[in-house]
């Protein structure tokens, strides 16, 4: 049996009032609503303008609710209290909106929480909030909008498990999906967090994994999916998954030691960049076609903050931003790509403004951009690249640009062709550059090489056909080797 507040009796597991309807109650009830202790089944029943919880599980018991509502109550609509261990909740085609806290509360552990069709909306706080240890959710079909966040997993919130599916987290006041609790593990196949005020999904706690697909995090007023400063040691993989039209980046990693796979994603249109690293000690691997195009500033960045991270790119194009395609501005980075496009952007192709950098470029296409195909800035000092079985052509301005000191530069198998000044211009000192086996030197306006720097060194294999009739030292102290 369970048992009512507020002069409500439990018979045969349905809930029946003494003196009025319970879908027609009003706002003179005070208190909680129904407190549950044994196994219950409610259908078409309305909790409604209580001072506390609309229902509220004391014991570890199974509750079904089918076309239940609980609504404008003053604290959840639906809480599992922290006492409790091991209930179960069944909820269909059920509603849990404008409470004055969240619509549904997990604090228990070891519970199961089955929702269908249900829709948790205006709440005060989250849509579902979990505070509570080693609950297991499964959300199917479920909204949760215009709450404070549509989820939301405080930091006591530690080692639960949730299997989303084609469900919407949209129009929240603060995050669709924020994870501040640690160990939580996410599944998410056709979910959507779009058109919240700061990000579609925010984790600030640590040792979490997201494996998702065909999800959609998109139209938010921050960052479409990433994690903040004090998130680590999380493990993030989407497939077939988009991040559009976001007010900040579509993917911004601030934490340490965090591993991002992405296959086969979009990021389009964001106001800033499509992937942007703030962190330290994150492993990201990109690949199976992903697209990041058409931001406002770098299609993937760096951040000067980004330090010590490891970057592997696999079949996949950066074309059309506002800005860079790709651009490092950190230190301590290594960047490997492989079969990569970086075309169309208005700046450089792929631009290293940071220290100390190991960049490895293999059988990829730097073209059509804005400025040049690759560029060492200034600022960018003491950098490692290596380019294999590449091209670099088309770029309004040089091929490859060093304005940057102490760089080394290895080119091998790489055509530099058809860009709108030179194929190489080194304007920065004391940067070294081998030209090695297969790479020529065809059709670029001004010519192949200048030198305007100091104390460069050139080694270049003589069977690249380069001459030096091919190579202009406008510089001083510079050496060129034709070994």
């Amino acid at each position: 049996m369970a048992t009512a507040t507020n002069d409500m009796n439990v018979t045969d597991n349905k809930v029946e009032n003494e003196d009025m309807n319970t879908s027609n109650q009003t706002d003179d009830i005070k208190g909680n609503g129904l407190e549950i202790t044994s196994d219950t089944d409610l259908d078409s029943e309305s909790f409604s303008n209580f001072a506390g919880d609309g229902i509220a599980v004391l014991d570890g018991v199974n509750v079904g609710l089918e076309q239940v509502e609980s609504t404008s109550n003053g604290d959840d609509g639906f809480e599992i209290r922290g006492t409790v261990n091991g209930a179960s909740l069944t909820a269909n085609e059920s509603s849990f909106n404008l409470n004055g806290d969240d619509g549904i509360d997990v604090f228990g552990e070891n519970s199961t929480v089955d929702l269908f069709r249900v829709e948790a909306s205006f709440n005060e706080a989250g849509g579902l909030g979990v505070d509570g240890l080693n609950n297991t959710f499964n959300i199917d079909t479920s909204e949760f909008e215009s709450n404070n966040d549509g989820l939301v997993i405080p930091r006591t919130g530690v080692g639960n498990n949730f299997d989303i599916t084609n469900s919407a987290f949209f129009d929240n006041k603060d995050d669709g999906i924020d994870i501040f609790g640690n160990d939580n593990t996410f599944t998410l196949d056709r979910a959507s967090s779009t058109g919240n005020v700061e990000d579609g999904v925010e984790i600030d706690g640590s040792n979490n994994k997201v494996t998702g697909s065909n999800s959609n995090f998109s139209n938010n007023g921050g960052d479409g999916f990433g994690d903040d400063i004090t998130a680590s040691g999380n493990e993030i993989t989407l497939t077939a998954t988009t991040f559009r039209d976001n007010g900040d980046d579509g993917f911004d990693i601030e934490g340490s030691e965090n591993t991002i796979t992405l296959n086969n994603v979009s990021s389009d249109g964001n106001a800033e960049e499509g992937f942007e690293i703030d962190g330290t000690n994150n492993t990201v691997t990109i690949q199976d076609r992903s697209v990041f195009g058409g931001n406002k500033e770098d299609g993937f960045d760096v951040d000067f903050r980004g330090t010590e991270n490891t970057i592997e790119v696999i079949e996949s194009a950066f074309r059309n931003n506002g800005d860079d395609g790709f651009d490092v501005f950190g230190e301590n980075n290594t960047v490997t790509w492989n079969d990569v496009e970086t075309f169309d952007n208005a700046e450089q192709g792929f631009e290293v403004d940071g220290d100390a950098n190991t960049i490895t470029i293999q059988d990829s296409f730097m073209v059509d951009n804005g400025s040049s195909g690759f560029s060492f800035d200034y600022t960018g000092e003491n950098n490692n690249l290596t380019i294999n079985d590449s091209k670099i052509f088309r770029n309004a301005e040089d091929g490859i640009e060093i304005l940057g000191k102490g760089n080394t530069v290895g080119l091998f198998g790489t055509e530099i062709f058809n860009n709108g000044e030179w194929g190489i211009e080194v304007a920065g000192d004391d940067n070294r550059i081998e030209i090695g086996e297969g790479t020529t030197f065809e059709g670029n306006e001004s010519g192949a090489i200048i030198i305007t720097g100091t104390g460069n060194t050139f080694d270049i294999l003589s069977s690249t056909g380069l001459t030096a009739d091919d190579i202009v030292n406008e510089g001083s102290n510079n050496t060129i080797n034709f070994v």
